[in-house]
């Protein structure tokens, strides 16, 4: 009779163990937006959850592959927690390979200012938003954020008003939202620019990070992807 090491979830799996999942994905729940009733994490909803990240296409198929190959590893992760970082390291090279397939004429023209040898991710990344190739407008946050914006600021005007004229009660309507100039000025890909090169560099110098927030980047990284390249009509 075989005997199989006992079960450890950060060492090579044994074959009885390799369809396990990690037990650390069982840390954690769902909450229902609507009820506000929680669930426990299942195998379907993160096949759910990955399966919505998409790319159009117009996206050459050497950088779709590599963003599949990135979609597995998170949808494995529900197996081996480990790979949630290495999902989230993964996308951000699909990134860059994205940009210098986009921008390889200009990288060869030199074109892309750069601070070394050859442009690097955030060179790259600041080019796309300097010629205007990545916008804010291209990202489901940004609408998210704004709306919410717009949204606080007509509850505050509304609440004011409630204040001075010493109103009890006032019946909430989402059509008087409407959106400013002002509730538009955030500066998302600044925020991106800032942020993505030092997760990527974070990990390519060596990291002990483990967390399974790998997600909202890869959603990122996939709208980034498809704002580079057009789509087919």
């Amino acid at each position: 009779m075989t005997e199989f090491p006992p079960f450890d979830a950060d060492r090579l799996r044994s074959l009885n163990h390799v369809t396990e999942p990690d037990p650390r994905n069982a840390c954690f729940v769902s909450i229902d937006d609507e009820t506000g009733h929680f669930s426990p994490l299942t195998i379907q909803g993160q096949h759910d959850d990955i399966a919505t990240v998409v790319l159009h296409a117009g996206v050459p198929e050497d950088v779709a592959a590599q963003l599949e190959t990135t979609k597995n590893l998170y949808l494995y992760a529900w197996f081996v927690y480990r790979f949630y970082p290495v999902a989230q390291h993964h996308a951000l090279t699909c990134l860059e390979l994205g940009l210098r397939t986009r921008f390889w004429g200009d990288i060869r023209a030199k074109a892309v200012p750069c601070h070394g040898k050859k442009p690097m991710l955030r060179d790259l990344l600041q080019f796309a938003i300097s010629t205007g190739a990545v916008t804010n407008q291209g990202f489901a946050a940004w609408h998210e954020i704004v709306w919410e914006r717009a949204r606080y600021r007509v509850e505050q005007e509304r609440f004011r008003r409630m204040v001075a004229e010493n109103i009890t009660s006032m019946v909430w309507d989402e059509s008087l939202v409407r959106v400013t100039a002002e509730d538009e000025s955030v500066d998302y890909v600044g925020i991106l620019l800032d942020t993505i090169p030092k997760i990527r560099n974070d990990y390519a110098h060596g990291s002990t990070n483990l967390h399974n927030q790998g997600l909202h980047t890869i959603r990122i990284v996939a709208e980034i992807i498809n704002q580079l390249f057009a789509a087919p009509a």
